[in-house]
């Protein structure tokens, strides 16, 4: 029998009478959630998962004697299935202080006081009950959070987990929440969300005016033909309940809503963590670190994760991505990342196949083919192939990256994320003192700046030292290859055959070791580098992860790259100490072998690890896999959770490719397509992954890649010297000049390629945003007189702006 501490359900009342004679009825999950559907167009956005500790024997039946005072018999309720729910309504009766009422579930509820009974009526003799057997802890019990939550406006279902098989007893309370579309709208208002605009209801209201605003009707159009994108299109506004504006706003194309799920899931976490007046004010971040919380996060939509599935995994098309759709499910930052990902993949399809050639010529040379045949090209005729491909990857790695910047800027334009700046978000793990605010004169938390710039300094200190552990175990793994190619090297050698020929296979030993140094190294780090982070205190998040990001991109860096490094800057020069005195050869194989297998290392880790941890949560939840999970919240709060470290990891990965790719491309010109064949593939895979292992990221607004553009470009200036060096003197191309005209060489293919890049940027930003900086004016344009209505004889805001001018550019009318 269901109980309430232990108080049987089916003998409970509520203020003398049935419950369900109230004309509130025990639905099914199914009928309350297509209630939901008919009402508002959509279910459950929002999830958040709390512990259950059970409540023990002495407390529950003290509990259940104050309780009867209070609560009387309930008629019975089938909670036999495994996940039904008992729905509390909401009961508007302030005379009586009654304000709240919320879903519980199962078959039977035990939760203890201490973490909070799930079923709260907060009548003023209840709430003195609970009150009454709360402890001191500071932390917020399931009834107060939930409270909260309710009082803010928002819909909320609590149901138990499925039971831990050994003790029988579920593990977790799951709560759904969701808001209604009015609160919604209300939402939006007060923090000015900005919205697209429908294109067609804004040339109508354009074209009839605003006559009462002294507004007359106005028409925009490009007549000159300037412009592919209409005057209408990608025009946001921000968002007002005024109801003449409704009909302005664009529905979703992707569930035909007024507010797409992206929208209602972060309207729904700004109302769960307003602390200023209205919201619930609960800082999920702190509750989930310090455990009050297990877990909080946005639900998938089964109908548009279907049809994303459908339309970016079994799309035929190698490159082409729904950006948009992406976009739209997991906002714009995750949208982005795939954006660059297909941009950065089409563009390697140039350089895949023109450094394949090469390639194939290099293997081929001298090599009989057919009827005699043999293709001889001349060892120094292809190495002047390898030189001007190196150009040619120089150039080409500025051209992708400014036409990357030319696209950000219209998709950003497009998602109304242009003028974005992120949010500070305090940081949970954050330690100071309190102290009056001295511009508020509020209590905050404040950490002494020296004291923070000491731990920095001990933290920068200790990245040093992890530097220079990588630089000794390289400097090994090069005595190593020494040892085993050079000065022993037929030690290390193979019979192939009856013919005498010898595999040595020293080399390739000792750079196998190189990757087995990367890959330990690599995790030595990231363990030491997240506490040495977690040691520095900063206060917000993005402070927390720009330190990450730049100290794990000065490691990694290192780590990745210093063998390659030694070898073309410093070893190039000891040609006794290269094996079979071919330093480009040597090069070239441990390009191939540290690239291979972290490529291949890579797609195996991203497709096993997410299944593996998915495994270990249900083992931790004490779910085997023979336990039936019953309901697709705690399906997905099993998931893997994506966080900032999920995108962090991807940006990673395609950093230290296009390293790869780019910086040491003339020791091996096939390096461009095997980075287009694993980008091809890890499209798929990251798409998989998201849609399949994946819980919903939490979609957040981004107007750039931010830090990760930086890298590239440093990257890519790099590229110049790196190439230079291994065109002028590991290549052997110009052997026969003297050391001091080498080095002239070099430093003008340096000179000559920064100028290059400065011109190709130049020209690049002045003319990638043409279209976008039209689209802009006119957007805000028609939001002065639209959504502000300023008359046709008040001169608008942005007209005072510096750059807003009328001119003549390479025959472009500009405003």
């Amino acid at each position: 029998m269901a109980t309430y501490g232990s108080i049987p359900l089916d003998e409970m009342t509520l203020d003398g009478e049935p419950l369900l004679n109230k004309g509130h009825t025990c639905v099914s999950i199914k009928a309350q959630d297509d209630d939901f559907f008919l009402r508002d167009g959509y279910g459950w956005d929002y999830a958040i998962v709390f512990p259950n500790v059970p409540v023990d024997a002495p407390a529950a039946e003290g509990l259940a004697a104050k309780l009867h005072g209070a609560m009387a018999n309930l008629p019975s309720v089938n909670l036999g299935a495994p996940i039904h729910t008992h729905v509390l309504p909401h009961l508007q009766a302030a005379r009586d202080g009654i304000t709240s009422g919320i879903s519980v579930a199962h078959d039977t509820i035990t939760t203890g006081i201490t973490t909070g009974i799930t079923t709260v009526l907060d009548t003023t003799g209840i709430t003195n009950v609970l009150d009454a057997f709360r402890t001191s802890n500071e932390h917020l019990s399931i009834e107060d959070m939930c409270h909260r939550i309710h009082k803010s406006g928002l819909e909320l279902r609590l149901f138990y987990s499925s039971k831990d098989e050994s003790s029988d007893i579920a593990p977790y309370i799951l709560c759904q929440v969701r808001a209604s579309f009015a609160l919604l709208k209300h939402e939006a208002d007060r923090i000015d969300i900005s919205r697209l605009m429908d294109a067609d209801a804004l040339r109508a209201t354009a074209l009839a005016g605003y006559p009462d605003a002294h507004i007359a009707p106005f028409h925009i159009e490009d007549t000159l033909g300037q412009y592919k994108l209409s005057p209408y299109e990608y025009i946001h506004m921000t968002y007002t309940e005024r109801p003449d504006m409704q009909h302005l706003y664009a529905r979703d194309p992707a569930s035909g809503h007024f507010f797409s799920g992206v929208e209602r899931i972060c309207l729904i976490e700004s109302i769960l963590t307003n602390a200023n007046g209205g919201g619930a004010g609960l800082d999920l971040a702190k509750l989930e670190e310090s455990g009050t919380i297990v877990a909080s996060f946005p639900l998938h939509n089964t109908a548009e994760k279907t049809a994303l599935y459908e339309a970016w995994i079994h799309r035929r098309k190698m490159f082409a991505q729904p950006i948009d759709q992406i976009a739209g499910y997991f906002g714009p930052k995750i949208g982005l990342y795939f954006a660059f990902l297909g941009h950065y993949a089409s563009w390697l399809v140039s350089a895949g196949l023109i450094g394949s050639l090469i390639w194939l010529l290099e293997v081929l040379n001298n090599v009989p083919l057919y009827d005699g045949f043999t293709l001889s090209l001349g060892a120094h005729w292809l190495q002047v192939l390898v030189c001007g491909f190196s150009v040619f990857m120089v150039l080409w790695s500025t051209c992708m990256l400014e036409y990357w910047k030319r696209y950000n800027a219209r998709l950003a334009m497009q998602w109304g994320t242009t003028d974005y700046t992120e949010e500070e978000r305090p940081r949970p793990q954050f330690v100071g003192t309190l102290v009056p605010s001295p511009i508020t004169g509020k209590p905050i938390l404040y950490f002494d700046r020296k004291e923070q710039r000491k731990r920095m300094l001990q933290s920068w200190l200790v990245l040093l030292l992890l530097v220079l552990a990588v630089l000794v175990l390289v400097s090994f793994t090069f005595y190593l290859r020494y040892y085993m190619a050079v000065s022993h090297k037929e030690t290390f050698a193979l019979a192939m055959g009856n013919n005498g020929t010898r595999f040595y296979y020293g080399g390739t030993a000792a750079s196998l070791t190189n990757v087995i140094q990367i890959a330990l190294m690599a995790e030595i780090y990231d363990r030491v580098c997240m506490r040495m982070n977690d040691f520095e205190n900063h206060a917000t998040e993005s402070a927390h992860e720009g330190s990450f990001i730049l100290k794990s991109i000065i490691f990694h860096f290192v780590n990745n790259f210093a063998a390659l490094f030694y070898i073309t800057f410093i070893k190039s020069s000891l040609d006794d100490y290269c094996e079979n005195g071919d330093c480009l050869q040597e090069l070239r194989t441990t390009l191939v072998i540290i690239f291979g297998t972290q490529l291949i290392a890579g797609n195996i880790q991203e497709v096993l690890l997410p299944r593996v941890f998915i495994w270990l949560a249900r083992c931790q939840a004490h779910t085997s896999s023979n336990t039936q999970v019953h309901h697709p919240v705690e399906r997905q709060f099993f998931l893997n959770d994506y966080g900032w470290r999920g995108t962090y990891n991807d940006y990673l990965e395609l950093v230290l490719q296009f390293g790869f790719t780019v910086l040491f491309v003339g020791a091996f010109p096939a390096t461009p397509i095997f980075s287009l064949l694993n980008n091809v593939l890890e499209i798929r895979i990251d798409a998989y992954r998201l849609l399949t292992d994946y819980r919903r990221p939490m979609p957040r607004p981004v107007a750039n890649m931010g830090a990760w553009i930086t890298v590239l470009d440093i990257l890519a200036t790099i590229a110049i010297a790196t190439n230079g060096y291994v065109m002028v003197y590991t290549s052997g191309v110009f052997e026969s000049l003297e050391a001091y005209d080498r080095l002239l060489l070099f430093l003008a293919f340096f000179a000559l390629m920064l100028f290059l890049r400065y011109v190709i940027f130049a020209f690049m930003e002045r003319n990638y945003s043409m279209e976008v900086r039209a689209q802009l004016k006119r957007q805000a344009f028609l939001s002065s007189k639209i959504y502000t209505r300023e008359a046709d004889d008040v001169v608008p805001e942005y007209a005072h702006d510096a750059n807003y001018r009328f001119e003549i550019l390479d025959g472009n009318l500009l405003g």
